[in-house]
């Protein structure tokens, strides 16, 4: 795969290029997430209760993984001009 010239090509099909991976993973994520709670509510006996489990962390999960995204997306180009020669 060549390397993306953000500088020369035309707006629309750079953009593009960008979005649709990121679409694609954001719908297998939520998709991982239907399937997830229709094992976890088939569960006998527990199934209602480790659903609303589910339900409670869910939130917190993606608040860790949110807030651990920021530091690596904020955080690398920091490193990278800092360490520079």
């Amino acid at each position: 795969m060549k390397p993306l010239d953000l500088g020369s090509n035309k707006v629309f099909s750079t953009v593009l290029r960008l979005v649709i991976p990121a679409m694609i993973a954001q719908f297998i994520n939520v998709l991982y997430s239907i399937v997830d709670r229709m094992y976890v509510g088939n569960i006998a006996d527990i199934g209602d209760t480790a659903l609303a489990a589910v339900g409670v962390c869910a939130p917190i999960a993606t608040l860790i993984s949110s807030f651990a995204f920021l530091i690596g997306t904020g955080g690398a180009p920091l490193i990278a001009t800092r360490h520079q020669l």
